[in-house]
Formats: C-alpha cells, structure tokens, sequence
C-alpha cells in the first residue's frame, strides 16, 4: 500500500546500490528493485527513463554474469508486473528496453541471462499482442422500435 509513496526515494537507493564495487550488493540491489517495481505501476513514470538507462548500461557493460542476470530479470519483472500498462508506463523507453533484451539473446555468452532476456522478450510479445489485437467482444443489442 505505501509503495506508491515511498517508490521513488527507495527506486534512488537501489539505483545508487547498482554502483556498488561488491557484485553481491549490485545483484541484490536490483533484485530489490525488479521487486519494488512491479508493484509500482503508473508512479514509475517520471523514473521509467533513469531506470532504463541503469538497466541497459549494466547488461551491456557489467563483467560479473550474475549482475547481468539480475539486470534482465528487473526487466521481465517490470514487463511482468506492468503487464496491460506497459505501453502507457514505458512509453518511452520501451525501444531501449526491446533491444537491451535482443542484444543479450545475440550476443551475451550467459546461458541463464539469455534465458531471462528470451522470457522477458516473450512477455514483452504477450503485452503488444494485446495491445494491438485487444480482446473483441461479442454483444448483442436488442431495440425495440415504437
């Protein structure tokens, strides 16, 4: 109930917690954040653009697989908890995140981070299906004429 509310100070701390020289406190720090942002809906706009700047740097930059996996994780997690409101949230950064995603499918040599990036990929396909195909549904009216 307080994560509209208290999102955006906690979203800093784990961003900062990214920089972090440990490997283990990188990865926990973007655990907590892949956490924290699902149940954030549409209070993660304003922070969408910071979040997926930190995101696509770590998995195209970070050394340490383990990080790597956590960063892809974070954006499945979102894509996940978004769900429906994907498009409206991520409007922006959507791209970015689309080919973060296909960069760690072609070339990250991680078996697992490529596991994530292809479910994450599958999630993010889920959400614009139904965006651009929405669900029809079929009702009948009945007029009566005087």
């Amino acid at each position: 109930e307080l994560t509209p509310h208290l999102g955006r100070p906690l979203v800093s701390v784990f961003l900062q917690g990214t920089r972090d020289p440990d490997q283990s406190v990188r990865a926990s720090s973007l655990s907590n954040l892949g956490e924290l942002c699902q149940r954030l809906d549409y209070s993660l706009g304003p922070l969408a653009q910071e979040l997926s700047s930190c995101l696509t740097a770590l998995i195209k930059t970070e050394k340490e697989a383990e990080v790597r996996r956590a960063a892809v994780h974070v954006i499945a997690q979102l894509l996940r908890g978004l769900s429906d409101k994907t498009t409206q949230v991520l409007r922006d950064v959507l791209l970015d995140l689309y080919r973060a995603l296909k960069w760690v499918v072609r070339s990250d040599l991680d078996e697992v981070a490529v596991l994530h990036a292809q479910l994450a990929l599958e999630e993010l396909d889920d959400v614009m299906r139904r965006f651009i195909f929405p669900e029809q549904k079929l009702e009948k009216k009945i007029v009566v004429l005087p």
